[in-house]
């Protein structure tokens, strides 16, 4: 018989795909009509700095980004429709990214608001590259995106400021482990 490893294992996959459904949730059921651009990066890059800090393995962030744009693309909740799945995914990769360079330290307080600021901003980024693909001229890109940079990094910095007392937390309470040796350590045996 042939032992077949994943790289994710079933209750992390389970996990990811639960916290991608929870994005799809707080994007749906907590619209504020702010009116300032990257609001809700507030409270959506909560659920991929969590899993993220879970999980301990590259593609986790990028995974519930993923769940996340393709339940919003199919629902239709937002005006990007189909290109909610490249924002999403990319907000999940860049705290992917921030989790594997930082050690996955997400209960710091400087690593988790350095997470929420790539995620967020990766997702503006997106954002404007799309509306530059669709014929928007640039002048209007290059002003939105100088205005709106600022509202997006303050906003990533407050969820990853949240973010980062909910991991600590979680780790007090025995949620997450952090021993010397399971850094990105695979629990499961073949």
């Amino acid at each position: 018989m042939f032992s077949v490893r994943t790289y994710f294992t079933l209750n992390e996959i389970a996990l990811m795909s639960l916290l991608g459904g929870l994005f799809f949730v707080l994007k749906t059921a907590l619209r504020m009509p702010l009116s300032i651009p990257g609001h809700t990066g507030i409270f959506l890059v909560i659920p991929v700095i969590i899993g993220v800090a879970i999980i301990r393995k590259p593609g986790s962030g990028t995974y519930i980004g993923l769940v996340a744009g393709v339940l919003l693309s199919f629902f239709g909740v937002s005006g990007m429709h189909v290109f909610d799945v490249f924002q999403y995914t990319a907000l999940g990769m860049s705290v992917d990214f921030s989790g594997y360079f930082f050690h996955y330290r997400m209960e710091s307080v400087p690593v988790s608001i350095l997470a929420g600021i790539a995620g967020n901003v990766a997702k503006m980024l997106v954002n404007f590259a799309v509306d530059l693909a669709i014929g928007v001229p640039f002048v209007v890109v290059a002003i939105g995106a100088g205005i709106s940079a600022v509202s997006h990094v303050i906003f990533g910095a407050l969820g990853g400021l949240v973010s980062a007392y909910l991991v600590a937390r979680l780790i007090k309470t025995g949620v997450i482990a952090r021993n010397a040796g399971d850094a990105g350590a695979d629990d499961t045996d073949a």
